[in-house]
C-alpha cells in the first residue's frame, strides 16, 4: 500500500482550501496596490508645472509614469508597508 504524501508549494503551504484562500488574498492585495498605484499615476499626470517642479519632475516624466499600465509595479512598491 502506497503512502500518501501531502505536497507543499514554495511557500510551505499544502494545497487545498487554505492554499487557495492564501493565493486569493495575495491576488486581492496585488489588485488593491495596482488600483492605488494607477490612481497615483493619474494624479501625478494632473499636477500643474509648479507642483511638478517642486517634486523635481518634468512634464515628460509625469507623462512617462502615467502611461505605464496598472500591472507594472516595482517590487519594492508591493512589499513596502506604512508605519
Amino acid at each position: 500500500m502506497a503512502q500518501l504524501i501531502a505536497r507543499q508549494d514554495s511557500s510551505g503551504r499544502t494545497p487545498g482550501v487554505p492554499g487557495v484562500i492564501f493565493r486569493l488574498r495575495q491576488v486581492w492585495a496585488w489588485l488593491r496596490r495596482a488600483v492605488g498605484l494607477s490612481r497615483q499615476r493619474r494624479a501625478l499626470y494632473r499636477l500643474d508645472e509648479g507642483a511638478l517642479h517642486d517634486l523635481g519632475l518634468s512634464r515628460a516624466d509625469a507623462w512617462q509614469e502615467a502611461d505605464k499600465p496598472f500591472w507594472r509595479q516595482r517590487v519594492e512598491e508591493g512589499r513596502r508597508r506604512s508605519c
